[in-house]
């Protein structure tokens, strides 16, 4: 698999703990996973069906943008709140709560749908 590893600095040798480091590795399409960055602060995979996944544990708070004909802007602090900002008119929103805490049962997917203009 093709591995490119980036080195991006300050230029000043004072600031040299800031310094980041990207590796890109590209996948063969069959395994699933086509792409995955990876950086000081987590790394990002993207799958074939072009889902995209982001893991972080160093960072407080993860901000992305979504473009599909419409902007979709997510922001997750490490507290749990989750913010979705779009200069969309949002139509609806639909709760589906599936856990129950506190029963010892599998934890389930809770979900909230969106529908934009």
């Amino acid at each position: 698999m093709p591995v490119l590893d980036i080195e991006i600095k300050s230029g000043k040798l004072a600031l040299a703990d800031k310094d980041e480091r990207l590796t890109l590795e590209l996948y063969h399409p069959m395994s699933g996973e086509v792409f995955e960055a990876k950086f000081k602060r987590g790394r990002i995979e993207v799958d074939k069906d072009g889902s995209i996944t982001y893991f972080t544990r160093d960072s407080p708070s993860v901000n992305f943008s979504i473009f599909l004909k419409r902007n979709l802007s997510v922001s997750m602090t490490d507290s749990g709140q989750v913010v979705i900002r779009s200069p969309s008119k949002i139509l609806s929103v639909v709760q589906k709560k599936n856990s129950r805490k506190g029963t010892g049962e599998n934890v389930t997917s809770d979900m909230v749908t969106l529908q934009l203009e």
